[in-house]
C-alpha cells in the first residue's frame, strides 16, 4: 500500500453517527459527529454523510472524493450483514431491507464494507490496540447495550450469515430476573448494558449514580459502591466463563463506557471469573481495557477493516 492512502471509518448509531478519517498507522487525522437522521430515507442519510466527508477531506486534507489515496469505507452499523452488505431490521433506526454497501460505494466512490460496532471495535484493538499480543481474544463492548467481537486464530469471527458472537445474549444465572430489549430472559445485556447496571445502582442505593461516580466512589472504600462493583463484575464474570469455556480465548477485552472503570474493576472481574470458570482455564484468560477510545472503537475499527481488505 502506499504511505500516503487513507480510510473513513463510519459508525451509524441510534442516536449520532461518527466518522473519521484515519492513515495507515491508524492516525486520526479528522472527525465528525452528526446526529443519526432516523426518520430519513437510508439512502438520503448516507448522501448526507458523503456530503460532510467531502467537506472534512476539502478543509482539513485538500482532496475529494473519488481520490485515488482514499482506499474505501469501513462502516459499522446495527444489524449489519458483512456477507449481504445489507440491514435487513435495525429497529432503533427503523430500517428494513437497506442496501447500505451499495449506498455507500455509490456516494462515496470508493469501495465499502459494512459490520456492526462490536465487530468493527475488535478489528481495530487487533490492529491498533488492546489486541495487537493476542492471536484470541473476545472484545465486550458494555454501552447502551453489549456487544461481543470475536478474534479467533487472529482472524474475526462471523459465524454463519454473519449472526455470530452474540455475547451479550448468553444467558447468565441470576436470582432477579430481567427482561433483555430483544425479548430475552436473563441475558447479560440485561445486567451489563448502561440501563442495567442503572438498574442495579438503583435496587441497592436508591440513589442515580453515573459509571464515573461508581468508579470513584469504589476506588475511595465506599461500601455501597463496592456492593455493586461486586454484583456486577459477578454478571460480568459469568457471562465470561461462558464464552471463554466455549473459545479459550487468551483474553475478554473490556470496551464501551463501562471500560472506564478500568483495571481495578477488571480485578475484581478476573477474580471472580477464575472462582467460577473450569479448573483448566483458571488464570489462563486476561481481562484488560480497550486501548482505543470507547467513544470511537468502532470508527478505528471500519478503518482498520477497509485497510485489510484493501490489502488482501
Amino acid at each position: 500500500m502506499n504511505k500516503d492512502q487513507i480510510a473513513f471509518g463510519i459508525d451509524i448509531g441510534g442516536t449520532n453517527t461518527k466518522m473519521g478519517i484515519f492513515d495507515l498507522e491508524g492516525k486520526l487525522l479528522c472527525f465528525r459527529t452528526i446526529p443519526t437522521a432516523k426518520s430519513q430515507d437510508p439512502e438520503l442519510f448516507i448522501e448526507q454523510l458523503a456530503q460532510e466527508s467531502e467537506h472534512m477531506l476539502s478543509s482539513e486534507l485538500n482532496i475529494k472524493l473519488g481520490d485515488a489515496r482514499i482506499v474505501g469505507v469501513g462502516a459499522g452499523a446495527p444489524m449489519a450483514n458483512y456477507f449481504t452488505g445489507a440491514v435487513e431490521h435495525a429497529p432503533n433506526l427503523g430500517w428494513k431491507n437497506v442496501p447500505l454497501k451499495k449506498h455507500f460505494e455509490k456516494y462515496f466512490r470508493c469501495p465499502a464494507v459494512i459490520e456492526n460496532d462490536a465487530n468493527l471495535a475488535a478489528v481495530g484493538e487487533k490492529k491498533w490496540g488492546s489486541g495487537k499480543e493476542f492471536t484470541d481474544f473476545i472484545l465486550i463492548t458494555l454501552g447502551t447495550g453489549v456487544g461481543a467481537g470475536l478474534i479467533l486464530n487472529s482472524k474475526l469471527y462471523r459465524g454463519f450469515n454473519a449472526l455470530g458472537g452474540e455475547g451479550g445474549h448468553v444467558i447468565i444465572p441470576h436470582e432477579k430476573k430481567r427482561l433483555c430489549s430483544c425479548g430475552g430472559m436473563n441475558h447479560l445485556e440485561s445486567y451489563l448494558s448502561a440501563k442495567g447496571i442503572k438498574e442495579t445502582i438503583s435496587e441497592l442505593t436508591h440513589e442515580d449514580w453515573t459509571i464515573e461516580k461508581l468508579g470513584s466512589l469504589f476506588r475511595a472504600g465506599d461500601l455501597k459502591a463496592t456492593a455493586i462493583i461486586n454484583q456486577i463484575a459477578t454478571e460480568l464474570a459469568s457471562g465470561f466463563v461462558s464464552i471463554g469455556v466455549l473459545f479459550g480465548p487468551q483474553a475478554f477485552v473490556i470496551g464501551g463506557g463501562v471500560s472506564k472503570l478500568g483495571d481495578t474493576f477488571n480485578q475484581v472481574v478476573q477474580k471472580k471469573m477464575d472462582e467460577l470458570i473450569h479448573f483448566s482455564l483458571k488464570g489462563k484468560i486476561k481481562i484488560v481495557t480497550a486501548t482505543l477510545s470507547s467513544e470511537k472503537g468502532a470508527v478505528y475499527g471500519g478503518a482498520a477493516l477497509i485497510f485489510d481488505e484493501a490489502s488482501k
